[in-house]
């Protein structure tokens, strides 16, 4: 059912599964305890004497003394994978912390701004449905929704039809604050001065949605020794493609002795067969698929060498024996060392007998500066659409509810829920801390719906185990290189109609 919440104030294993699939420096927090919502307004008055900025005081640049008059800000979102948990909260506070945070988040903003805040979960929204709801209701006019927030794959596709204002041109959006996804953000621009997706730590779906490689402590304390000794390989910048699959194939047990690597075996790693569990591999090797031209426009490059190299440590790890690429009920009952999932996935695993830890993708190679963390497109994009009437407070209210995240949820969220409630040992931690400094995305994966699925090429030469690279971009270049040059003149066109 379609649900409208007005918050009248005077007062969240989603399956490791792509959304374009139809078969379904560093910084460490120790508080574990939200700060209250009330306590941590950015105003600066509250803050002038403090000595230190923490998380929970970080100050935003929004004025002191901005008022809305009452006004009611109306923000539309897809609900498909049941996100009113992180975005709304409950309809009261129920001792959730994830889920009261949110909710409190949502008072001290209205209640800071004087305005209401309310929202209409579209219940039949996902990647498949978001491009369609959204475009009706801008190509209708509808001015009744202020700001939309939708699935990346379903929204990129509506990127090019004039639907949306540009941030930049809009006041109160501060992106050089911590709680905005910049670079994420800027590898999602047409042109270096148009932004129309944004993505912060508010309704935390880019979290939830990063890719992840999960593994079995017990496993490796058995075969190898102490695990904390793979988290030190992986802080050490030395966790690579190379290494998993050695761990893959030196894990690996016939346990039944029939030949056949099966659930029965001790294997080496599980993933939900070779679509997006692929996908995190393609961009973890730090390839330029993609640089910008003068004009700021998006050029693609398929020809990289170090694209040939990593296709063929990737096909290797996916295709080697003790890889089983059918589901990962495995790794829930103890029987296989590495599992693919994403970061929401974590909830699923609690039950687990075994402890658990978190790894991040890994590098190509030891020389590679940074890990690649690449978040899956079912992640929730804001935009404020061309029908906005007040566009201005939408920005504002997205400013302050975005910076309330950062201080408030994320903490109740990643530190209370992931790491306390989820996550069995403290190192994991680091780890995660690690996996959320290295959030990516690339433009060529996020257009890939609208550039002949050229962004994911992996997945067919995973699942074919064809190293064949070079032959099998070069068959899409072409169309897929017709169909960029379509995008920015349909962008241009709608621009300027």
């Amino acid at each position: 059912m379609k649900k409208a919440i007005a918050l009248l104030l005077a007062v969240m294993m989603s399956a490791a599964v792509s959304c374009s699939e139809t078969t379904t420096e560093p910084e460490t927090l120790h508080d574990s305890t939200p700060a209250n919502a009330e306590a941590v307004q950015a105003e600066p008055e509250a803050i002038e004497d403090e000595t230190e900025i923490t998380r929970e005081n970080t100050p935003d640049s929004l004025p002191a003394d901005l008022d809305f008059g009452g006004m009611t800000l109306t923000i539309y979102y897809s609900n498909g994978f049941d996100w009113t948990e992180f975005i709304e909260g409950g309809e009261e506070l129920t001792g959730e912390v994830v889920s009261d945070t949110a909710f409190e988040n949502n008072q001290s903003v209205a209640e800071r701004l004087n305005m209401d805040l309310a929202y209409y979960a579209e219940d039949s929204g996902d990647y498949s449905t978001i491009n369609s709801l959204v475009s009706n209701l801008i190509m209708a006019n509808d001015s009744t929704y202020d700001v939309y927030l939708g699935e990346q794959y379903g929204l990129v596709q509506t990127a090019v039809k004039g639907y949306y204002r540009n941030a930049f041109e809009l006041p109160y959006l501060d992106f050089e604050k911590p709680w905005w996804n910049v670079t994420f953000m800027e590898n999602l621009q047409l042109t270096d001065d148009y932004r129309m997706f944004m993505t912060g730590d508010f309704s935390l779906t880019t979290m939830n949605q990063l890719f992840v490689q999960y593994f079995n402590k017990r496993i490796y304390t058995d075969l190898y020794g102490d695990p904390d000794e793979l988290y030190g390989t992986v802080l050490e910048g030395a966790w690579t493609v190379d290494k998993m699959s050695e761990l893959i194939s030196s894990t690996y047990a016939d346990l039944n002795g029939n030949g056949k690597v099966d659930p029965s075996d001790r294997l080496g790693y599980v993933a939900y067969m070779t679509y997006s569990t692929v996908d995190p591999f393609m961009y973890c090797g730090d390839v330029p698929y993609t640089s910008r031209d003068e004009a700021g426009h998006i050029v693609i490059d398929m020809n990289q060498e170090r694209a040939v190299t990593l296709t063929e440590k990737v096909v290797n790890l996916f295709n080697q024996t003790g890889s089983y690429t059918v589901d990962t009920a495995p790794f829930t009952t103890g029987g296989s060392l590495f599992c693919a999932g994403l970061l929401r996935s974590a909830s699923g695993f609690r039950d687990m007998e075994d402890d658990f830890g978190f790894l991040p993708s890994p590098k190509l190679d030891e020389e590679q500066e940074y890990y690649r963390n690449l978040v899956g497109d079912c992640n929730l994009f804001t935009v404020i659409p061309v029908t906005c009437v007040n566009a201005e407070m939408a920005a504002a209210v997205l400013e302050a509810l975005n910076a309330q995240t950062y201080r408030t949820l994320v903490p109740a969220w990643y530190e209370v829920s992931l790491k306390l409630k989820y996550s069995r040992d403290l190192i994991s931690s680091d780890i995660i801390d690690l996996i959320h400094d290295s959030i990516y995305t690339d433009f060529l994966f996020a257009y890939s719906p609208m550039l002949s699925q050229m962004g994911q090429v992996m997945r067919d030469l995973v699942t074919n185990n064809s190293t064949n690279y070079m032959s099998n971009v070069a068959s899409r270049n072409k169309v897929t290189l017709k169909l960029l040059d379509k995008m920015y003149k349909d962008l241009e066109k709608n621009q300027n109609p």
